[in-house]
């Protein structure tokens, strides 16, 4: 007799089981879900947003309608910060270009001190209202914002924007789904322009998160780049410089053509990062090796 008789309902038998786990799994991951949105959503009590404690100086406004808001609250980028406050020191300058509501420049403002300064650049009006809030509730002296985009030529662009909470996805390139809904005419400038009056040579850190606009905005600062070499931290998403209609490798290629080497941070450690097949979503650092920011003073190296 076919032995494939008598495991047939064995196999019946572990298929069922299989679904009931699968269900059961399923409704846990939901009540995890529920949960989770009941404690977000009691933090805010009658209001739209809530005072957080960044560290034991840096406070915050948090909002109900953010997804950036719920993921600073739960950690969001941890390495890249923990990266900055061990990267910076006081007296230093740093660019923050696609600055949201503060979380990296409320952090540099307060370890740059009064010697030192944060430049903002944030084109969204109501993201820019709301970083303006946060400085003043720091009551930071030392950060300068503008509402103004940057890329590879001054001029005008069109900038998408959500209404739905996903501000932090706000870019210059169309969106492939439903987070932006409308659009917007800003201005636009380029960090070689911006910098023209700035003791450039005073600029540690450059943050470069613009959903899929870093390319233009790296053109648009290569004469500042090759000659006073800052540490920039770049963020690498495939998906967002596909809507800008370029591959997020030339990203790579730009920093590496103009004498960069590339880091990923991971568990506080600088690895190098070799050219990947695909970058879903990640932050990098780009570091020339030099005698004025040697890569194993800024953070350990394995």
């Amino acid at each position: 007799m076919n032995k494939s008789f008598f495991k047939r309902p064995l196999y019946n038998i572990a298929g069922k089981i299989s679904k009931v786990m699968r269900d059961f799994q399923k409704r846990q991951d939901e009540k995890k879900i529920i949960a989770a949105d009941e404690s977000w959503n009691k933090l805010f009590k009658s209001n739209n947003f809530f005072e957080y404690n960044l560290n034991s100086k840096v406070k915050i406004n948090l909002y109900k309608d953010s997804v950036l808001s719920r993921l600073i609250y739960e950690g969001f980028e941890k390495e890249e910060t923990d990266f900055l406050e061990k990267t910076l020191t006081e007296g230093d300058i740093f660019v923050d270009i696609g600055t949201n509501i503060g979380l990296f420049s409320l952090l540099a403002a307060e370890i740059v001190g009064i010697d030192g300064r944060v430049l903002c650049f944030e084109p969204a009006p109501d993201t820019f209202s709301r970083l303006n809030e946060n400085i003043i509730l720091n009551d930071f002296k030392n950060i300068h914002i503008n509402n103004i985009g940057l890329s590879n030529e001054p001029g005008e662009l069109t900038f998408y924007v959500s209404n739905n909470g996903h501000d932090a996805w706000n870019s210059f390139a169309p969106s492939s789904d439903n987070k932006l809904e409308s659009s917007i005419q800003v201005p636009v400038s380029t960090l070689d322009l911006e910098l023209k009056d700035i003791d450039k040579s005073k600029i540690k850190l450059v943050k470069i998160d613009v959903e899929g606009w870093e390319k233009f905005v790296l053109n648009g600062g290569k004469d500042f780049f090759i000659e006073f070499s800052p540490v920039v931290m770049v963020e690498f998403t495939e998906s967002n410089t596909f809507n800008a209609g370029y591959s997020v490798h030339e990203i790579y290629d730009i920093m590496q053509d103009l004498g960069y080497v590339w880091y990923t941070v991971k568990n506080k450690t600088l690895l190098l990062e070799t050219k990947r097949l695909h970058y879903p979503y990640n932050n990098l650092i780009a570091i020339k090796e030099s005698e004025k920011i040697p890569v194993k003073n800024i953070i350990g190296l394995k």
